[in-house]
């Protein structure tokens, strides 16, 4: 099984996280009693990952079995009140591989002050909510694997991506973008496109399609008419620091406003999700345009991971 695995570090889907109802949680660690290494490749499936926003990425339980039983445990920097946990159940590179692996069926939380409750998840490839019977202030919290649905080909269980919610108010991260570009890199898969800019993953990408990318721009819609103060971006290929490197990035971009108005910000020639205090705008649609790039050492294509607004 390892051998098919580890393509999902190069693996993209579309999909957009449904709508959120809380203020999300930073973890601080993540753990787990149980993890898939394949020695061969020198590759660890580790709980980290369930926190990189990467569809390549994720905790899969080593037992060579479902891995019932087996833990992962979510540390916090303090005690929080956690209300909701939004969860991506299975292997979400895509459809086969989803149904390829076991997804969770039923998870047991434990908390600190030995109460514990069980929630039911449904059979779907999509982000799920679980709303816990009552907030719970901690600063752990265990999930335990209790029964799966059956993969159609390996007897393990991967956890794509998971996060923690309070129960306090409205989650500041606007979700449900649509996105547009000025040009798009051809390809017959539709690999590229530019709602791949706005789904949510780091490691699904736009790719533009005309010359270096200084100059060309995404136009993005939003649900509705939203208050920004924050925006992130992540640009260039975050694969590996080499794949980064031989990809072009964006240094430079504006955000032009659908109230008329544009901000400008320098960006930081590094991998990951870079973000930026805005000055409050209302706005129902924002075009982001790429105005400097440095060329990659051995491609001239940019690459867009992705952008938010909060």
């Amino acid at each position: 099984m390892t051998h098919r695995i580890t393509t999902l570090l190069f693996a993209s889907l579309f999909l957009l996280p449904s709508l959120a109802e809380a203020k999300r949680l930073e973890v601080a660690e993540m753990k787990s009693n149980s993890v898939l290494t394949d020695t061969e490749k020198g590759m660890v499936w580790g709980p980290e990952m369930m926190l990189e926003d990467k569809l390549g990425t994720m905790w899969v339980e080593g037992e060579g079995n479902a891995g019932l039983g087996k833990y992962i445990e979510a540390v916090f920097e303090e005690e929080v009140e956690v209300a909701r946990i939004r969860i991506w159940a299975g292997c979400f590179v895509d459809k086969e591989f989803w149904e390829r692996h076991n997804r969770v069926r039923i998870l047991e939380l434990k908390y600190p002050d030995f109460t514990s409750e069980k929630i039911e998840l449904k059979d779907t490839m999509e982000p799920q909510w679980l709303d816990l019977k009552e907030p719970k202030s901690l600063s752990k919290v265990k999930i335990y694997l209790r029964a799966v649905y059956e993969g159609n080909t390996w007897n393990d269980t991967p956890i794509t991506k998971i996060q923690f919610f309070d129960g306090q108010g409205p989650e500041e991260e606007v979700e449900g973008l649509k996105a547009t570009a000025s040009s798009t890199f051809p390809d017959k898969d539709n690999s590229y496109s530019a709602d791949f800019a706005v789904d949510g993953w780091l490691d699904t990408y736009w790719v533009e399609g005309a010359g270096t990318g200084e100059g060309e721009f995404l136009d993005i819609k939003l649900p509705a008419a939203k208050e920004l103060s924050r925006f992130g971006i992540s640009v260039g290929n975050d694969m590996t620091e080499s794949f980064f490197k031989s990809h072009n990035r964006a240094t430079k971009v504006t955000l032009s406003f659908s109230d008329g108005s544009r901000q400008s910000f320098d960006l930081a020639e590094k991998r990951g999700l870079q973000t930026f205090p805005l000055q409050s705008v209302k706005a129902s649609s924002v075009k982001v345009t790429f105005d400097k790039v440095i060329k990659g050492k051995s491609a001239n294509d940019l690459y867009v991971g992705d952008v938010r607004f909060w």
